[in-house]
């Protein structure tokens, strides 16, 4: 059952209350994956054009948003690279070192036994259309889109566990550092 106008104005009403233009525009931003006009995010945001426009410039220096200019039209779209390492830090933060290594043990478990059953080393090689499976084609579409999964988290469980080995960086200190007197002494 679709709620009321009145229902959803109320709600509009009090997430408009509760955040201030910024807010709102980083809200409305987080939701769109496809490159939109600045003046179509602001009618989500409920600000004005140039507001918007204003605020998504910023989010776009933080590293939040993309953008794209093409033909006389500012354009932005969330950077999904953004939301991946905030969900890298929260897991970073939510789970100790030793839960994250037992958890990347567990996902690579299940990658293995897809790797079996499909006889393939990836997600993108696999086949749906198999006769010698005794699987309908419905489930191993869900198997594939699991394997897809299993291969995500496992890149953000890896990454969690490297900013909590290397104090909150994803390269640690003695590589860059390593790194580093490497390219002094070649430059001697």
């Amino acid at each position: 059952m679709k709620p009321s106008e009145e229902v959803v104005n109320s709600i509009r009403d009090s997430w408009e209350e509760d955040n201030d233009a910024f807010g709102r525009v980083y809200e409305a931003v987080l939701a769109i994956s496809e490159f939109t006009r600045h003046h179509e995010i602001a009618e989500v945001a409920r600000c004005a054009p140039n507001t918007a426009k204003k605020h998504l410039k910023r989010l776009r220096q933080m590293g939040i948003v993309e953008f794209r200019h093409t033909g006389g039209a500012l354009m932005f779209r969330r950077n999904d690279a953004y939301l991946e390492w905030r969900e890298v830090n929260q897991i970073a933060e939510d789970h100790s070192l030793q839960e994250i290594v037992e958890r990347v043990r567990e996902l690579e478990a299940k990658e293995a036994e897809l790797k079996e059953e499909f006889g393939v080393e990836g997600p993108d090689a696999a086949s749906v259309y198999r006769s010698d499976s005794d699987r309908p084609t419905h489930e191993l579409i869900e198997a594939v889109g699991t394997w897809n999964g299993i291969q995500r988290d496992i890149r953000l469980y890896e990454a969690a566990r490297q900013l909590q080995q290397n104090d909150g960086r994803l390269i640690s200190a003695f590589v860059e550092t390593h790194t580093n007197d490497q390219t002094s002494s070649e430059s001697q």
